[in-house]
């Protein structure tokens, strides 16, 4: 076996070497410092012993070279020498390390050889563990969280943890794992180089709180990028528009020009169906629709993955769907131009686009002769349809009977305002269903026609801010005076708390006024779509049975490990649910809330007897198809800048091949036994004649 004397401190050992000579120098040369005093011959006093200041020869080779010795091996000990052996190679002196992984999705990103960038960071680290001396103390520090260990441990243990970790589908957050790094770093003091060592695709997304961070000052930062930031990746998401019957599923993506396919598994007819739809510029909406209520589980991707992230190839949604609902809209004069009508508006709203794509709308809207209605309406059951009144100057007899038996047995009616009422006429004859009765007109002042319109208001707290701010500024002129009867619910105010829309339980049905007219005779509110639209389709979901509605609004899809809620039917309020490994009881309200899943996909919500409450959606986030990226030095600078030490460099001394053991230990332990030997050596005979005589 080769043995090899590896030194990490050359000089130390030369500086040994040299001090040897003050050894031998102290030893041929005795000086003292003399004076000569004036004294009185009176006075006895002994005679000073001659010492000699020239040089003389070496007359205790003994206490010599034992301080030579005890020289020699203290420069040694601070040099600190190894003894290998011909099969060791050298390793690293005793550090301080910890490694940041990013652990996200994004790190899935495999190259032309298959390998994903975490599988390269995982081998980038355990070289780094390979070349450590094996006293270093190593922590991992993973975002999304992994189990990595709460503690500092040897490089071999950390080895260990780095194989049992894969791969998280989670969006990833590296500063937080970098800031849990520095923190851990600052509170486990030690004497060993500490060094922070960076390592993932370093996307931008994650970095945003980095002005944050506290880097304790010595502390040496290695950022290392993994795979290609130059690939190029096609992603789909996810994203929902509009609310109740204008919702619409919207799937971006970036890069290909691969068809996506779309497949629609639904659980009433358990029917499959697929579509294939070339790919446009940005984005394609597809709409909620089915022929029958009930749960749909859609499943959209690329017709052909051939990037390196399979995992954002495809989307997953589920939602709830309703059979189109007759909406039958009383016009007082069918004779006129139709965009004349009372109803035009209201016809044009309710159908907003043209050809194939206005089955988008889930409602069906049918214009009816007033003086013909009541045929009509006596033949409605149930809760399938809404009948929607507009101003009416007279009407024929017997339609406010059947319209009043209809809404209790179950439906919806919803009357607007207008200059042809007559307040007393509608309070006769509908009074028994009118939310609100009318009285004298009056005109809209102030700089808002609406009051203030927060997120959780009944109507529009669904929309965005600016869709709220432009309702509060519609273009309204008149309105009624209202007094509301009694149990009636207002759900939006004028700007001077005037009630807007009044709703009202009637039977098993419910009514709603709104004090405006449907046409421009009251404002011009009706011509900007933008706004009239979806408010007309809220006000026709405001008196449809809530459920089926709540649950079409719902959200049905979440992202990977972020906890999100999903709404069952609140006659389930108290029961287990079940998920995968995941058991949540309903609150009151019948929201199952805190889901949370590792991996994207379709899962399903059971009842206790197994059966199928609902589907769930969960997507990989989409930050993570991102491919917008830091260089590695611009994000170290950016790291370093934050030390604790204003103008601090906080360079800690790089060690480029070291070896170290316990040899410097016996060292210290044999230069321990020399001291003691040198001062016994040292005394004087006289001094050691005296010791034993005062022993005997």
């Amino acid at each position: 076996m080769i043995l090899a004397i590896v030194i990490i401190s050359p000089w130390f050992a030369a500086a040994g070497l040299a001090a040897v000579g003050l050894a031998v120098w102290m030893h041929l040369y005795e000086r003292v410092a003399s004076k000569r005093h004036a004294v009185s011959s009176l006075r006895l006093m002994p005679e000073t012993p001659y010492i000699a200041n020239h040089r003389q020869r070496i007359r205790r080779w003994p206490l010599l070279l034992l301080r030579a010795l005890g020289v020699i091996l203290l420069g040694l000990a601070f040099a600190r020498p190894s003894i290998l052996s011909g099969s060791q190679k050298p390793l690293g002196s005793r550090e301080t390390v910890a490694f940041v992984l990013d652990h996200s999705a994004s790190m899935g990103m495999q190259n032309s050889d298959g390998i994903s960038a975490w599988q390269q960071s995982i081998q980038q680290v355990k070289e780094r563990l390979d070349g450590m001396h094996p006293q270093s103390k190593v922590r991992i520090f993973c975002d999304p969280p992994a189990a990595t260990g709460e503690d500092w441990s040897s490089p071999a243990v950390a080895r260990k943890v780095l194989n049992g970790l894969t791969l998280s589908m989670r969006e990833g957050h590296p500063f937080e794992a970098l800031r849990d790094g520095a923190e851990a770093l600052a509170r486990f003091r030690s004497d060993m180089p500490e060094s922070l060592e960076i390592i993932g695709d370093l996307q931008k997304i994650g970095w945003e709180n980095i002005d944050t961070l506290t880097l304790p000052e010595e502390v040496r930062v290695t950022v290392s990028q993994i795979g290609d930031p130059t690939a190029t990746n096609r992603g789909l998401a996810l994203q929902v528009r509009g609310s109740d019957h204008l919702r619409h599923a919207v799937m971006t993506f970036s890069g290909g020009a691969t068809p996506l396919l779309v497949t629609d598994r639904r659980e009433v007819d358990r029917v499959v169906v697929e579509q294939e739809i070339p790919l446009p510029d940005a984005a394609v909406e597809l709409p909620y629709r089915a022929e029958k209520s009930g749960w749909v589980q859609r499943k959209v991707g690329f017709r052909q993955s051939s990037d390196g992230l399979a995992t954002d190839d495809r989307v997953f949604d589920t939602f709830y769907v309703a059979p189109e609902i007759p909406v039958y809209l009383l016009e007082p004069d069918t004779q006129r131009d139709v965009f004349l009508q009372k109803t035009f508006f209201l016809n044009q709203a309710l159908r907003p686009t043209l050809g194939e794509a206005a089955s988008d709308s889930r409602f069906r809207p049918k214009v009816l002769p007033v003086k013909s209605a009541v045929k009509t309406i006596r033949g409605l059951t149930g809760s399938d349809a809404v009948v929607v009144v507009p101003p009416l100057a007279d009407w024929p007899e017997g339609l406010p009977a059947a319209v009043d038996a209809y809404v209790r047995q179950g439906g919806a009616v919803v009357f607007f305002a207008g200059q042809e009422m007559n307040p007393a006429q509608y309070k006769a004859a509908w009074g028994g269903i009118l939310p609100a009765v009318p009285g004298s007109i009056l005109p809209v002042n102030g700089n808002f026609s609406l009051s203030a319109l927060s997120e959780r208001h009944p109507i529009w707290g669904s929309f965005s801010s600016d869709f709220r701010q432009s309702m509060r500024n519609l273009q309204l002129k008149q309105r009624y005076a209202l007094s509301t009867a009694e149990g009636a619910e207002v759900m939006a105010h004028f700007a001077d708390q005037l009630p807007l829309v009044v709703r009202r339980q009637v039977g098993k049905g419910r009514a709603l006024f709104v004090n405006t007219s449907p046409d421009r005779a009251w404002g011009d509110w009706c011509a900007d779509g933008s706004l009239f639209v979806p408010t007309v389709h809220r006000l026709m979901a405001a008196v449809l049975p809530p459920t089926p509605q709540a649950l079409r609004n719902s959200p049905g899809a979440g992202m990977v490990g972020v906890p999100f809620d999903v709404l069952v039917d609140p006659a389930l309020a108290g029961a287990f649910v079940k998920s995968g490994e995941q058991t949540v009881k309903v609150d009151p309200q019948g929201w199952v809330r805190g889901l949370n899943y590792d991996q994207p996909g379709l899962y399903d919500l059971l009842a206790a007897d197994g059966s199928s409450l609902r589907p769930v959606a969960v997507n990989v986030a989409p930050s993570e198809s991102m491919r917008e990226f830091f260089l590695p030095k611009i994000l170290q600078r950016q790291i370093e800048a934050r030390r604790r030490g204003a103008g601090e460099t906080g360079e800690a001394p790089r060690i480029d091949i070291a070896s170290e053991s316990g040899v410097w230990r016996w060292i210290l332990y044999i230069l321990a036994v020399i001291w003691l030997v040198e001062a016994w050596l040292a005394l004087p005979k006289t001094e050691i004649l005296n010791l034993k005589a005062k022993k005997l």
